[in-house]
């Protein structure tokens, strides 16, 4: 099967249902994503996603980009952040096909055209922890931080954020400022507990992205909300309100490929600080030769001084492994897996020793 026959496109569409709507908690999603699977049309919409992209959350996503902007069709009833109003208890999928086929010119290019450029804040959650990890081997040095598939680069502004974590319900930990405006939650799983520094001290901030998002653009946040998943109307607010501090806490975005920008990148950052590169939930979209010229990069660079990589990645879409790969002298040690966490940065179980 080619990566865009109806064969695979109905596999993906009907594992992405099963698993990865139902992990995330979005009975929506999982409705739809069946509807779509038995539709020979819908299909085809899917399949003009470019590639390397997820064709769910592409068609998905651009059905709600068209609500968010003001088209006006029943589908917006199982909206809530489009309709103000608790989702009806009916079904969608009719509706859904309704307003696909009726938009289908604009359904169509935005598939073609866009990217999952999802900045999901709440990954800092697993950030933090990762970041502790460097901040404690660098021995308080500023980190300097290269996001690699940045998208609006909300999260190279991690501690200028709150952070609780809990364990039974109860809080068991708490990081960065209680007052700020964006507060994240995560649960701690299973027995281990991170060792979060108190304070992580950051120099250079700086992201790269094919794409990059200016998140203070009203036209393309209103993209990044559309890749949220209905049935998660908190992320809206929580996604504004990161793209706000941005007016004063302001991020280097570079746009162009990122490995190919990484040497560069690399050589520019001040010697004193400790180069920490990352990504979260981005590598999907690599191809295979460019993580291993990343790879490449990166062990080169530690020819003269140590490098960081710290990755929010896995091969299952609805448990990432959260791991830190260390780069001295010309190599990389084997990567150590620090934990594992929803790819939303809901709960994470800490591995590491």
């Amino acid at each position: 099967m080619t990566a865009r026959s109806p064969e695979r496109l109905r596999a993906l569409f009907h594992r992405f249902g099963r698993v990865e709507a139902m992990e995330l908690a979005s009975p929506l999603y999982a409705e739809l994503a069946y509807a779509v699977s038995e539709s020979p049309d819908l299909l085809a919409l899917a399949a003009q996603t470019r590639p390397h992209q997820p064709p769910p959350n592409m068609l998905f996503g651009a059905a709600q980009y068209l609500l968010l902007r003001g088209v006006t069709h029943p589908l917006a009833a199982h909206y809530p952040i489009v309709s103000g109003k608790p989702r009806p208890m009916a079904p969608a999928a009719a509706d859904f096909r309704d307003f696909c086929r009726t938009h289908a010119g604009e359904v169509a290019e935005l598939v073609r055209t866009r990217r999952t450029q999802t900045n999901v804040v709440r990954r800092c959650t697993c950030l933090v922890p990762a970041f502790s990890v460097v901040s404690r081997e660098a021995q308080g040095r500023p980190l300097h931080l290269i996001d690699l598939g940045a998208s609006a680069g909300l999260n190279l502004n991690f501690d200028r954020y709150g952070i609780r974590y809990t364990h039974g319900g109860r809080e068991v930990l708490r990081w960065g400022d209680a007052g700020a405006v964006v507060q994240l939650e995560a649960e701690l799983r299973g027995d281990g507990l991170p060792e979060l520094k108190r304070h992580i001290a950051v120099g250079g901030r700086v992201g790269v992205d094919l794409d990059p998002i200016d998140a203070l653009d009203p036209e393309a946040l209103l993209w990044l909300r559309a890749l949220i998943w209905p049935e998660h109307v908190e992320r809206h607010q929580r996604l504004v309100d990161a793209a706000e501090e941005l007016r004063t806490h302001p991020v280097r975005l570079f746009g162009g490929d990122a490995v190919e920008t990484l040497p560069q990148l690399l050589a520019e950052a001040p010697k004193d600080e400790a180069l920490t590169v990352y990504t979260t939930v981005a590598l999907y979209q690599f191809p295979r030769t460019a993580r291993e010229r990343m790879e490449t990069v990166l062990i080169d660079a530690s020819r003269s001084r140590e490098v960081w990589r710290v990755a929010l990645e896995g091969e299952s879409a609805d448990i990432m492994e959260l791991t830190l790969t260390r780069y001295r002298d010309g190599s990389a040690a084997p990567s150590e897996l620090l934990a594992r966490a929803s790819p939303h940065g809901w709960w994470l179980e800490w591995a590491a020793s």
